[in-house]
């Protein structure tokens, strides 16, 4: 039995891809150890997580930015290199930026030891690292790591332009795992009067936009939105004003703001009776940051038998509305939303049939087991 590693500097259960690809091991018998650290202050703002028995999560408590946070920092890398030690690994999976110093010795000094390095955030140049020698380490481990992941080719091509070429690096989209969705049936064909729009995961002006509320505004008959989740780092306190929209324009029975659904599966079963999943991005982000593949949200909506609805950037109808998977506008301009939401209430019908076809996609192609197994050849 193959035992692997999972070392992170947070809770892997917030990031689902990591999940999927730990069932996907386990279930082939793997032993795993999931090692992190807790970095949501507020226990009801943690999800949860179903795991397989082949899964082990071990977490270090909560510490607040600031010195003991540092002192924090440094036991948590003291505490995996004793874990790899005494439980001796035949794989380590660094699956974010703050592990690469301490996944960098390991490989270094326990060169038997496979390592794979995952960066689900951008990491490079512009972005936002601290302290400043994990940029320094993730270079180094790059160099040596036996694989680097990148969740979409963008951020592969960015990747090797900061750390260099050393063939070794590879793109793999987080796909969500097709077992999620194949106990959840498709949902009834909606007959009724409004469009059912839904939205989760973390929230922001880019995801929910106020032009978004203003269109609603004029809508009030045709569309209803869902939105479940919590305020993005960035976004600090954005569901209040998401509220204060709300208010201002007498949005009460359409916006429902349910906040954070903790147990994933209630989260996918609610999600699975609207008809629209909204997946904006923000225009002015880089491309590193957006692009397609890199975030799971739509696929998870594809295979809940959602269509998309998604901003007008080239890559994104490329990758999602060219192929009939969803339809885009201008997610700047309340006009632009507010004539393609009055278009998709007038084709619900329409919508059911695109939506089970986004279903089959997901089960039989665009799913984690299918993609991870560019990555198990290294396990």
């Amino acid at each position: 039995m193959k035992k692997v590693i999972y070392i992170q500097y947070s809770d892997p259960v917030h990031w689902p891809v990591l999940m999927h690809g730990a069932h996907i091991l386990a279930e082939k018998k793997a032993s795993i150890m999931m090692l992190g650290a807790q970095n949501i202050k507020e226990e009801s703002n943690r999800v949860q997580f179903t795991t397989h028995q082949n899964i082990k999560i071990k977490l270090l408590g909560y510490v607040s930015p600031g010195l003991l946070q540092k002192i924090h920092y440094l036991f948590f890398n003291i505490w995996i290199l004793a874990h790899v030690l005494i439980w001796r690994p035949d794989v380590v999976y660094a699956s974010e930026k703050l592990v690469c110093p301490i996944a960098y010795l390991i490989k270094k000094f326990f060169g038997r030891i496979k390592l794979i390095y995952f960066e689900p955030m951008y990491a490079g140049v512009g972005s936002d690292i601290k302290p400043k020698l994990v940029r320094e380490y993730r270079k180094k481990l790059a160099a040596i790591a036996d694989l680097c992941m990148l969740p979409n080719e963008p951020r592969l091509e960015k990747f090797i332009e900061d750390v260099g070429d050393h063939g070794n690096a590879i793109f793999v989209y987080n796909l969500p795992r097709h077992q999620e969705f194949e106990e959840i049936p498709m949902r009834e064909q909606n007959t009724k009067e409004k469009l059912k729009l839904f939205c989760f995961g973390h929230i922001g002006a880019d995801r929910l936009p106020p032009e978004l509320f203003e269109a609603l505004e004029k809508l009030k008959d045709e569309v209803e939105l869902v939105i479940a989740g919590i305020d993005s780092g960035g976004m600090e306190n954005y569901s209040s004003k998401i509220n204060e929209q709300i208010k201002k324009r007498s949005l009460e029975n359409n916006v429902n703001l349910v906040g954070l659904i903790k147990k994933r599966s209630d989260l996918l079963e609610q999600c699975s009776k609207a008809d629209v999943g909204l997946a904006f991005t923000g225009k002015s982000f880089r491309p590193e940051f957006r692009t397609e593949g890199g975030s799971q949200r739509p696929f998870e909506y594809m295979g809940l038998g959602l269509v998309l609805l998604v901003t007008d950037l080239k890559e994104w109808e490329d990758f999602f509305v060219k192929d009939g998977y969803g339809y885009s506008c201008d997610s700047e301009s309340s006009e632009s939303i507010k004539d393609i939401l009055l278009e998709l209430h007038q084709k619900k019908d329409e919508l059911y049939e695109q939506g089970k076809s986004n279903k089959e996609k997901i089960l039989s192609e665009w799913n984690y087991s299918n993609e991870f197994k560019k990555v198990e050849k290294y396990i």
